[in-house]
């Protein structure tokens, strides 16, 4: 089993996880997380590369992290674009064009300005005709490079480079089938940290819609200010009210996403405030904080790292 590299990226702030996969399971072996009082991503367009940089040789030079085929999650960002879409089955050189020529139909922007990236999600037959539903994902094309600037100048080869929604629904796949849970069955995760909550449907182990709710006294919870005072039960109804608003929405979606029965709860705020009672009594859905992870095999990573570094052990995967 070699060690993969896992960096995710928030707004402000940086965490790296080192571990392996065998099978099912995972195997951490080395944590770390370093906060800013600058926001690395900024305005949610762009990278400050040349910060990032700095923080990076630090990071990877005082902890000794390998330095080859890194992967890269990145979390936070409120304007992804995201659209399942059909398309006609064509050859892979074809596919970019086509999934372009499709965003256009949908997204009145300059698509110039965004770096596409799509994922099938299951054939379909028409008759005599097969298609593709293909789930198509979009971000903005200067924070993609300002990454890819960041990790080179400081010495560190990228592999991969995913968003935590998508990182996220692997890690449950892998938990769901090592549980025996039902693979189809659509489920909702909602990560909740500084970023806001980020909240995801997915089917068959595939993402199908995600969205951020950036809520701003989490970000000030996890400021260094001095003097900032929150009402926690203001924030716990902000929170359910995000997600709340999602799964209505998922109400006019197609059939095969509406009759969502099950909703995970993880991410760092986790640790401080719950929300299940809320989203249960509200809602008719079965709700699990995913505080252990049968999937993560180690014996130093508490259940508050779990729920910490969640985004980071998921791209292990």
């Amino acid at each position: 089993m070699s060690d993969k590299v896992v960096v995710e990226v928030g707004k402000n702030y940086v965490r790296v996880v080192v571990g392996s996969i065998k099978g099912d399971y995972i195997y951490p072996v080395k944590w770390h997380e370093k906060n800013f009082n600058d926001p690395v991503i900024k305005e949610d367009t762009k990278v400050d590369d040349v910060f990032l940089q700095i923080q990076l040789r630090e990071i990877f030079k005082g902890k000794e992290f390998p330095k080859n085929n890194v992967r890269v999650v990145l979390c936070g960002i409120s304007n992804i674009l995201i659209r399942e879409i059909e398309v006609p089955i064509v050859k892979e050189n074809q596919m970019y064009s086509l999934i372009r020529n499709e965003a256009k139909q949908y997204f009145p922007i300059n698509l110039n300005n965004y770096v596409l990236d799509y994922k099938q999600l299951k054939v379909v037959s028409e008759g005599n005709t097969k298609k593709q539903k293909v789930l198509m994902v979009g971000v903005q094309r200067q924070i993609i490079e300002g990454l890819i600037n960041a990790f080179r100048n400081a010495g560190i080869k990228i592999g991969k480079i995913d968003i935590e929604p998508n990182s996220v629904v692997n890690l449950l796949k892998l938990e769901k089938n090592i549980r025996g849970d039902d693979q189809t069955a659509p489920f909702l995760v909602a990560n909740i940290s500084r970023n806001g909550v980020s909240i995801s449907v997915a089917s068959e182990g595939k993402l199908l819609i995600t969205k951020l709710f950036p809520i701003i006294q989490l970000e000030e919870m996890f400021s260094e200010k001095e003097g900032n005072e929150y009402e926690f039960s203001v924030i716990e109804d902000t929170i359910a009210e995000s997600i709340l608003k999602f799964y209505d929405f998922l109400r006019t979606r197609e059939e095969s996403i509406r009759e969502v029965n099950k909703l995970y709860l993880t991410g760092e705020v986790c640790q401080h405030i719950d929300v299940s009672y809320i989203i249960q009594k509200r809602l008719n859905i079965e709700v699990e904080l995913l505080g252990e992870l049968k999937c993560v095999k180690s014996s130093k990573i508490q259940r508050g790292e779990i729920l910490t570094y969640i985004a980071g052990i998921s791209g292990i995967v």
